[in-house]
């Protein structure tokens, strides 16, 4: 199941971006998108290009990254909401609830 991995914490909390990892069969891939309607999407993209992304644009890595149903705008708005920024430059979700499909 798809789990965001990664958030850049924008001014309006809700219009954060997040970096999704996809479930696959060979090496994972990344999607970026933009919330809070997360229409805008970029990618799917190889690790290493995310990990490149998530370095210039000062994302955050999600240490507990909750599961997400990609097509699910509300549930996709709840999970990102529940990240919150942590002392190491991380980003953790506070209620530890997965969204599922």
């Amino acid at each position: 199941m798809p789990r965001i991995i990664a958030i850049l914490f924008e001014d309006d909390p809700d219009a954060a971006y997040i970096a999704v990892e996809l479930d696959s069969p060979e090496e994972p891939e990344i999607l970026f998108m933009k919330g809070p309607g997360f229409e805008k999407r970029m990618g799917p993209f190889p690790l290493p290009y995310a990990e490149a992304t998530f370095s210039r644009w000062n994302y955050r890595r999600v240490k507990n990254p909750p599961h997400v149903a990609l097509n699910d705008a509300r549930a996709l708005l709840s999970a990102m909401r529940r990240l919150k920024p942590d002392r190491n430059g991380g980003a953790v979700s506070v209620s530890g609830r997965e969204e599922r499909a």
